[in-house]
């Protein structure tokens, strides 16, 4: 016998069930932060059985990383082979410095052009839905621009870069053969795969009725040409980009408008102004996002909008230099920089709004 009574054994093995079930349930049922965490990776493989085609093909960011190689390397030989000695001939450069200071100006677009591949390239490995953003939007749309007019430029090089009173006609650049074609390929790819990502990351609605892809593109460049103006006066960083992006615009303009203001801010005469207008309007629409993050918060803490900020940086930190190199350590300056004379005001105007894109967005 029990010397505790039937009721203490009737406790006792109640007890034994209870801690049995315990045990049981801590060793088999998972913690809440295990079944969130479950919860997620279903949801995760619920959305992607359901939008399989969400995600971009792998071999878009390669892509657009060879595609932007490409694009500089065509940039970089288009301005080495017209601005130099020769070019045409008996056309001699005036000092050893006067070509190195010209070709670094041009190439101040290196940066920017890197910066906005890198952009899209690492938008490309997200989803179609963050290369469907405005910004990225916004950098296909110029990249396409600027592929079409680099593109004519080289087509119709002896034309653009005609000396004036030439009879018979001479040209600082003419390209033939292999060369021309190479350079018309690249800059073809740059608009090509730029306009095709652009179409693809529409709206599935929009993507089905191509008839109004020009009217979308008309009204986007509409809305931005309204919105040039920064939200609020008193924010120093958005008064900036705003600032920048019609600054740019309006080179963008005078390169492709007559001489001596085509000559703003290449500073490169007949030989490169007008194709370095392409790389005005990159930097134009580069700014316009930057402006639109600033008014919105997201200016500092977006990677897309950092990575573009130092390209634009990029670009004029390497344009000063080359100015500065120009007026200072050019034994042919000013003697030999006739059409730049004749706008000092401008030119002057040009190098202080370059400036700008060093500021600190701070």
């Amino acid at each position: 016998k029990n010397p505790l009574g039937p009721a203490t054994v009737e406790f006792t093995s109640m007890s034994k069930c209870i801690l049995l079930a315990v045990a049981c349930t801590a060793m088999h049922a998972p913690g809440s932060r295990q079944l969130l965490s479950a919860t997620r990776r279903n949801e995760e493989n619920l959305l992607a059985a359901k939008n399989p085609l969400d995600k971009p093909p792998r071999l878009l960011q390669p892509l657009f990383g060879a595609v932007g190689l490409a694009t500089g390397a065509a940039w970089t030989t288009v301005v080495l082979t017209t601005i130099r000695s020769n070019q045409p001939l008996g056309a001699m450069m005036p000092s050893s410095t006067h070509g190195v200071f010209a070709r670094t100006s041009v190439l101040s677009a290196l940066p920017l052009i890197a910066s906005c591949y890198s952009t899209l390239a690492t938008a490309s490995a997200d989803s179609w839905e963050r290369l469907g953003s405005p910004t990225c939007r916004r950098i296909n749309l110029a990249l396409v621009a600027a592929g079409l007019g680099s593109l004519l430029w080289v087509g119709f090089a002896p034309l653009i870069t005609q000396i004036p009173g030439s009879s018979p006609l001479v040209s600082h650049q003419s390209y033939s053969g292999l060369q021309r074609a190479a350079l018309m390929g690249a800059y073809g790819s740059t608009a090509a795969l730029s306009a095709a990502v652009w179409a693809r990351s529409l709206p599935e609605e929009a993507r089905r009725k191509p008839l109004s892809w020009p009217g979308r593109v008309a009204d986007g460049v509409a809305q931005s040409l309204v919105s040039l103006g920064p939200a609020r006066a008193d924010d120093p960083v958005t008064v900036k980009y705003s600032l920048l992006s019609v600054s740019f615009l309006a080179f963008t303009a005078t390169a492709l408008g007559t001489f001596p203001l085509a000559v703003v801010p290449s500073w490169t005469g007949r030989r490169c102004s007008r194709a370095f207008a392409a790389w005005t309007l990159l930097a134009a629409a580069s700014s316009f996002n930057l402006k639109e993050a600033a008014e919105s918060g997201k200016l500092r803490a977006d990677e897309a909008c950092r990575t573009i900020s130092k390209g634009l940086k990029g670009l004029g930190a390497v344009y000063l230099a080359a100015k500065v190199g120009a007026v200072g350590f050019d034994p042919s300056f000013p003697a030999h920089y006739g059409i730049v004379k004749q706008v000092p005001a401008a030119q002057l105007a040009a190098a202080l709004l370059f400036g700008l894109t060093l500021r600190p967005d701070e």
